[in-house]
């Protein structure tokens, strides 16, 4: 298929963004590891056709779901969609009949870290790759690697189910029969912008507002060094298999409960926070689907969401009870979901320099995922991350030791087990099998510099910007962007008005130093010729 852009000449401009596509945008600007979002998946087939069916059957994928023909550009200061009508696709084979079993692991491994590791320029669809592996006796798969703003993990079970659905028509000499698209995912991204109307957002501010007062700006979880004023979203991981004896009880135990084992291993973690933090509120990041209209259950695209969980562990429940809490915040906040980029925007909470806003704690629990390969980057201080038969923590290098992880992750498999073993117990008997929490946080020593008023051109420039985007007045070129009120499709504005003038100005540059202070430096040092501030 021959690539094209969007016809010349329409009078419809293109279409934004969802809401999804816009924070995956964001996060993968700032972090410096590829793999970290892109998608690796691989799609076992058995059939009786050619490898050549199966780069047709990825063409019939391609036009049928419009985000992997789909490209991300920033026009006015917006991210928006770049939809082509087609693209060539970035398939490659190669025919594994004659190694043994073995040889074939050790292959498709390596293909899959080679499909992983190679980067994605975002505004050139298609944002996927893939390999189509013959392995003889009708035996084939597909390894596919997306990038995260394309693609999430319930595309993982509609892309695969599509390709096993169009093999065997190719297999059996018939039409395949594909789930019916309602909606296009630019037609949904359009509607879930309009569908925040302003009467909405206040309805959704008054419940968040209320349900996030007082919150803490950051967690109290004990760090190993301190904070830096800048976050270098340099992560690292430690990662272990579920127990045997957990996996047989599991089920069981979450029935005990009257709950999933998701809420389950939520309800631990929690449980483990309350102990290390010394603290009754306890708040995480949760991914949410984003796939409660049946519209958007069959697409390919990607539709996340992120939820702010708050969970009250006064009174040193027992897990049952524990668990009940979970349950109820889980319910309570399902009617109320919003845009988390909207959920900064709206929420008049303190932004404290180098510190993610709302949650810096954060859950995910994907059964039948895939934790591929390890990372090297981090969203937040601390992810926990389980499978069906794995878990993982990912934490800020930047804050936490690996050996402090580890024992994190130990600690967690324990409490798990006891809970498992004694599902009655309360909270400070789980704490007592951990020993004494760990110690204070360490508190960042650095010293603020003394407030001073812009003086370079360069510095009366970008302060003249900032308070246009912020409607207040920048008299400190230390302030930083966010406790001033600002927030990150700002940041994304204030960018854009530089862009014309230098280019150089990044996403990734300017959160390494979000001042006027340290723009103006980075705009001097990468832009002396430039004379729009002079």
């Amino acid at each position: 298929m021959t690539q094209h852009r969007s016809a010349p000449g329409e009078d419809r401009p293109p279409p934004p963004a969802s809401y999804a596509q816009e924070r995956a945008w964001f996060a993968s600007r700032l972090t410096h590891d590829p793999p970290t979002y892109c998608a690796v998946d691989e799609f076992p087939l058995h059939a009786d056709i050619a490898a050549s069916d199966l780069v047709g059957a990825l063409a019939l994928l391609t036009s049928r779901h419009e985000p992997l023909r789909t490209g991300l550009r920033v026009v006015a200061g917006q991210v928006t969609q770049d939809v082509r009508p087609g693209v060539e696709l970035p398939v490659e084979r190669a025919d594994l009949s004659g190694l043994d079993l073995t040889e074939q692991e050790e292959e498709r491994n390596s293909l899959r870290a080679a499909l992983a590791r190679r980067s994605f320029d975002l505004e050139r669809p298609p944002l996927w790759r893939a390999a189509v592996l013959e392995l003889g006796e009708g035996a084939w798969s597909v390894l596919f690697a997306a990038h995260h703003t394309v693609y999430d993990t319930a595309s993982r079970f509609n892309a695969h189910a599509e390709l096993i659905e169009i093999c065997a028509a190719v297999e059996e000499g018939r039409e395949p029969k594909l789930p019916h698209l309602p909606r296009t995912y630019s037609d949904h991204a359009r509607r879930e912008r309009a569908r925040l109307t302003s009467a909405r957002r206040t309805a959704l501010a008054a419940h968040w507002r209320s349900r996030l007062a007082g919150l803490s700006p950051v967690h109290t979880l004990p760090l190993d060094r301190p904070r830096p004023p800048t976050r270098t979203f340099r992560g690292a991981e430690v990662r272990a298999p579920l127990p045997a004896d957990v996996l047989a009880s599991l089920s069981a135990g979450a029935r005990h409960h009257g709950t999933r084992p998701a809420v389950l291993f939520l309800a631990v973690y929690i449980a483990l926070l309350h102990h290390h933090c010394g603290t009754d509120d306890v708040v995480l990041g949760l991914p949410v689907a984003g796939r409660a209209e049946a519209e958007t259950l069959p697409m390919i695209g990607t539709l996340v969401n992120m939820r702010v969980l708050r969970t009250d562990v006064a009174g040193d429940p027992d897990v049952t009870a524990l668990v009940r809490r979970v349950d109820t915040a889980l319910r309570a906040d399902e009617r109320y979901d919003i845009p988390f980029q909207t959920l900064v925007e709206l929420l008049p909470a303190p932004r404290l320099p180098g510190v993610p806003p709302l949650y810096q704690l954060a859950f995910n629990h994907a059964p039948a995922g895939d934790l591929g390969a390890p990372v090297s980057s981090c969203e937040e201080d601390l992810l926990l991350d389980v499978t069906d038969d794995m878990l993982r923590i990912v934490y800020d290098a930047a804050l936490f030791d690996r050996s402090t992880v580890e024992t994190l992750l130990s600690d967690y498999l324990c409490l798990l087990a006891a809970t498992l073993d004694a599902p009655d117990v309360r909270l400070s008997r789980l704490g007592a099998l951990l020993g004494p929490p760990r110690s204070a946080t360490v508190r960042r020593g650095a010293g603020r510099f003394a407030a001073t008023a812009p003086r370079t051109a360069a510095e009366r420039y970008l302060a003249t910007v900032w308070s246009d985007l912020l409607g207040v007045d920048v008299t400190d070129v230390h302030q930083d962007f966010f406790s001033l009120g600002g927030h990150s499709l700002q940041a994304l504005r204030l960018l854009s008005r530089l862009t014309p003038h230098a280019p150089e100005a990044t996403l990734r540059t300017f959160f390494a130093d979000p001042t006027v202070a340290g723009l103006a430096t980075t705009l001097q040092r990468t832009c002396p010729g430039r004379t729009v501030w002079q």
